[in-house]
């Protein structure tokens, strides 16, 4: 909307259109709340869908040492098929040591994508702020503008009213002094008719 055609607003569309503007803002921010709830809740997804996998990943691990746990109680079987009693206590060292490694590989993993996940829901709420705080900034401007066109439209209709008014006064005190003027014309006759009367 240009400046003129902010001028040809009446006081009454001027306030309307203020209002409006007020209503935008609120609803600007009500879109900010929910998006940062909306990623809020994308980012409660993320880490229950983490830890679902983490659980998933721990009950293999589970299955795995279980099955460790058998190959150790069933060690005299492995010690008759070994041949000796070094060989099977190797073997089933390298069972366990297999296990530590892929549950210690697999909680680093975790703490990465952890710490991945965190990074990026933190830049996105940043950039959610960020945005929230650039339209409410634009909003703000925009209203500014309109206020003082909307006040310096009000100065020129309260200097115009004043204006009218004058011209109205002026013009009334005119007829009034012309009514006087004949007034007192009127009355200087009536004295000279009124002794003409009577003589």
């Amino acid at each position: 909307m240009t400046e003129k055609d902010l001028r040809s607003l009446s006081r009454k569309e001027l306030l309307e259109l203020l209002i409006e503007q007020g209503r935008e803002l609120e609803q600007l921010k009500s879109q900010r709340e929910e998006s940062l709830d909306h990623l809020r809740s994308e980012d409660e997804k993320k880490r229950n869908l983490l830890k679902a996998e983490h659980e998933k990943e721990i009950d293999a691990l589970k299955k795995r040492l279980e099955e460790a746990e058998k190959a150790l109680q069933n060690r005299e079987i492995a010690i008759n098929e070994a041949g000796s009693i070094a060989v099977a206590a190797l073997q089933i060292n390298g069972v366990f040591e297999a296990a530590q490694a892929a549950s210690q590989q697999y909680i680093e993993n975790i703490r990465r994508l952890s710490a991945r996940q965190d990074v990026l829901c933190t830049q996105r709420d940043a950039e959610s702020r960020a945005e929230a705080e650039r339209r409410i900034h634009e909003a703000a401007v925009k209203c500014q503008v309109m206020e003082a066109a909307c006040r310096e439209k009000c100065a020129m209709m309260e200097a115009e009213a004043k204006r009218r008014s004058e011209a109205y006064w002026d013009e009334v005190s005119s007829r009034l002094q012309s009514f006087y003027e004949n007034h007192q014309e009127l009355k200087k006759l009536l004295k000279f008719s009124v002794p003409d009367a009577q003589i």
